[in-house]
């Protein structure tokens, strides 16, 4: 039995991971939902999947107290007073900055108190011969991401013209089944009162999903229903990291979902998902 305390990507992929090796896991989070920047249809999907394997999610609950008993086990106090026992707890609640040796004051730089460092949209710190990237600026902590960082601050260190659209990154979380996305959700999307339309696929729906015996996998996508503009992809299923880099082409050039009908896939597939998703979208949109 195992206790780990933090929703966030770190504590749902280790959850994940530990839970389809046969442990019993209890994951406790302090907010509502688990993985909040996410899509909440994948999200819950996820959370499907995680109970089914015997994981127990404590949502909206906070461990006040960790104890080691007498016996060897491991006892988190919540605070609502209910106590979580296992043989072992992973606390992953947020990242902190590897700083100790960095001697920042010398720099005369400071960090915050997860120490992280502050820089401008150039990848600068305050000293603007210095500049930092990665985990140690702070969310999305991506190694893809961190290494695109370190290329863009590169460049402006040495006064080379450099070219990068953020909006364009792609998100990978290694859970199991993975979840993948660029783009907006729904809940951003109805935020910002964006007018929005769903296409969605299921991988049992294509024959390449029918032959892995994959029943769980999704593609879904969100495009404006006027321009028919790809607005966000949102994939969970075995190998969604790979398979969202076709989707991330097209946003990225700022396609429609005309582009999947008119395109012709190889068979079998799990590409296909995105002219079965794309056809779902059009086909809801309203005939005037």
């Amino acid at each position: 039995a195992m206790i780990v305390v933090g929703g966030g990507v770190i504590g749902v992929e280790y959850t994940c991971m530990f839970a389809v090796l046969g442990v019993r896991v209890t994951l406790i989070e302090k907010r509502p939902r688990l993985l909040e920047f996410a899509d909440q249809e994948m999200v819950e999907a996820l959370c499907y999947h995680l109970r089914d394997r015997r994981v127990t999610l404590r949502l909206n609950e906070e461990v006040e107290s960790v104890e080691e008993t007498s016996d060897h086990t491991v006892v988190a106090n919540l605070k609502s007073k209910k106590k979580i026992s296992g043989e072992a707890l992973l606390y992953a609640v947020g990242r902190q900055g590897n700083i100790d040796e960095l001697n920042l004051a010398a720099a005369g730089l400071e960090a915050d108190a997860r120490g992280r460092i502050t820089v401008d949209e150039q990848y600068r710190t305050k000293q603007l011969n210095i500049f930092a990237v990665g985990d140690l600026i702070g969310f999305p902590s991506l190694g893809s991401v961190s290494m695109e960082q370190g290329r863009i601050a590169a460049a402006n260190a040495f006064g080379m013209p450099v070219h990068s659209n953020r909006a364009n990154y792609p998100y990978g979380i290694y859970t199991i089944p993975e979840i993948s996305f660029i783009g907006k959700t729904e809940e951003q999307l109805t935020d910002e009162g964006i007018p929005y339309e769903v296409g969605m696929a299921y991988f049992r729906e294509i024959a390449r999903g029918q032959i892995r015996g994959d029943t769980t996998g999704r593609l879904k996508l969100l495009f404006d229903p006027a321009s028919k503009e790809l607005l966000g992809v949102h994939i969970i299923g075995e190998g969604a990291s790979e398979l969202l880099h076709i989707g991330q082409a097209v946003f990225a050039l700022k396609g429609t979902v005309g582009y999947f009908v008119d395109t012709v896939f190889n068979y079998p597939t799990l590409a296909e998902c995105y002219k079965a998703a794309a056809f779902n979208g059009l086909n809801k949109l309203t005939k005037v």
